[in-house]
């Protein structure tokens, strides 16, 4: 762990350091026993976790623990969604589709905002009863929660959310994960039809981020009145109107029910299942007052409807005489002027992949000496990347973010290309930068100093798996940057510098 150097080395508990020239107090020199990365190369690990799998009578999900080679670059939900999805099941236990092979839609069918994933297998999961992709959901959810970081999971057939009748009228919902109860009892509770009263279900929610680049996805349970697929979406923009529960400096969206023309339709053209939305023109009035792009507007819409209804392929919405056959988004982190065509007026998940964020924690000198933890939307697949989070240091603070009025954590003028590589070792992540960062630290006061190391060390071992950092200038690990912290060694999070 990094420290001041001097006598506060020694106040601090930090042995295994030396100090710089002149000082009092000599200790051995910290023992580095990594290179310094050239480049970003691999990044992954070794860890035991639990898959879980159908026991061979179909009544359980037994947790079967194997190694797992993850990553600290990226989110382990997309891995353990393999690796799930690859077991072949053993003495005690069946595959999760049992006969049925099931594999993930695509390299990018794994999506992860704040709490909640959606996983969207491969067309082999429609040949799965409804009963089998009940319990396939319920694995996925229970493998993929098991860190605590993820508490929801959605999953979709190709993009579509498949329900669990045959009507297609009945949803799942967002499983979350039950080690507790055995499968026949969550199955009869899931697959129970609608009574004359209400029946809650836990639905992810899209909303637009604060920083107008795209969506953020909350998780909240709902009651429905009816198993009707048009009377359901009505509620869900009920909930879109309320506002987000969880999500910090989310600007309110219109109050898109009283907005509509009719009522919601079901539509079915060249094959494909469509919700039909009718709005007035007051729409777009409403959506300039919110500061709200069309674009981001019509991502909430599809993500959020795609994601909870039963058998739709997408969205078709109207407003006034106009009917939505093309987007050009502004601003958001991908595509930005970049033209959305959608030639039969059918808005798909896939259309609007780039704008789902999640967010990110970066920490920020605050005016009382100390750092603040604040979140920032970012795109999904870049939250729990280090090199991402450096970046997003680097832009300093922003008006989106969910605490403001913080200062820059490291100096003007340092740039990405200046982080010359990343690599992960035993739980500690090694920066190499180039000798522009200790230039642009000189006359940095040991307050100063302190502040810019733990902003950094704080924030990158925010990721998963990682619990130290360790920085080299050029390959080396010089003695100090701006001559008050002694860098040589690894540096733990440092808990007490963040403001309560």
């Amino acid at each position: 762990m990094g420290c001041l150097l001097g006598v506060s080395l020694l106040l601090s508990g930090c042995a295994g350091k030396e100090a710089a020239p002149g000082a009092q107090l000599t200790l051995p020199p910290a023992e580095m026993r990594y290179q310094a990365p050239e480049n970003d190369i691999s990044q992954g690990y070794e860890q035991s976790v639990l898959m879980y799998l159908p026991s061979l009578e179909g009544t359980q999900l037994l947790a079967v623990p194997v190694t797992a080679q993850l990553s600290a670059s990226r989110h382990s939900a997309q891995t353990l969604c393999e690796m799930l999805l690859a077991q072949p099941g053993g003495a005690a236990t069946q595959p999760v589709g049992g006969e049925v092979g099931l594999s993930l839609a695509g390299t990018d069918a794994v999506e992860v905002s704040g709490q909640v994933a959606t996983v969207s297998l491969a067309a082999s999961a429609l040949r799965l009863s409804h009963e089998q992709m009940y319990m396939a959901g319920q694995a996925i959810a229970n493998t993929l929660c098991q860190f605590g970081d993820l508490q929801y999971v959605n999953v979709l057939i190709s993009g579509v959310q498949p329900g669990l009748n045959v009507a297609a009228t009945l949803p799942a919902g967002a499983f979350q994960p039950n080690t507790r109860e055995d499968l026949s009892t969550l199955w009869a509770r899931a697959s129970a039809p609608f009574t004359a009263g209400r029946r809650s279900f836990t639905a992810a929610l899209y909303f637009p981020a604060p920083s107008g680049k795209g969506i953020l996805c909350e998780a909240r349970s709902l009651a429905f009145s009816t198993q009707d697929i048009p009377g359901m979406a009505l509620t869900l923009m009920e909930a879109m109107g309320a506002g987000a529960d969880q999500l910090p400096g989310v600007p309110a969206c219109p109050q898109l029910r009283s907005l509509l023309i009719g009522s919601p339709s079901l539509q079915e053209t060249g094959g494909a299942r469509r919700l039909a939305l009718r709005f007035s023109e007051e729409l777009n009035g409403a959506l300039i007052s919110a500061g709200i792009t069309r674009s981001v507007m019509m991502a909430a819409m599809t993500y959020t409807f795609t994601t909870f209804l039963p058998g739709i392929d997408g969205i078709e919405v109207t407003i006034g005489s106009e009917r939505v056959t093309s987007l050009t988004p502004s601003g958001t982190y991908n595509g930005a002027g970049e033209q959305i065509n959608f030639p039969d007026g059918l808005m798909r998940r896939r259309d609007f992949s780039g704008f789902l964020l999640s967010e990110c924690a970066l920490y920020f000198p605050n005016g009382e000496g100390t750092l603040t933890r604040v979140l920032r939307p970012v795109p999904f697949y870049e939250a729990g990347s280090a090199r991402a989070l450096v970046q997003q240091l680097l832009l300093g603070p922003q008006p989106f973010d969910s605490v403001t009025g913080l200062a820059p954590a490291l100096p003007q003028g340092l740039r990405l290309a200046d982080l010359l590589g990343v690599a992960y070792a035993d739980q500690t992540l090694l920066l190499n930068f180039s000798s522009q960062w200790p230039a642009l630290c000189q006359g940095m006061d040991a307050a100063a100093e302190k502040r810019m190391i733990y902003a950094l060390v704080n924030t990158l071992c925010e990721l998963q798996g990682v619990k130290k950092a360790a920085f080299f200038v050029q390959g080396e690990q010089p003695e100090s940057l701006a001559g008050s912290i002694y860098l040589p060694g690894d540096f733990l999070p440092n808990a007490d510098i963040t403001a309560p």
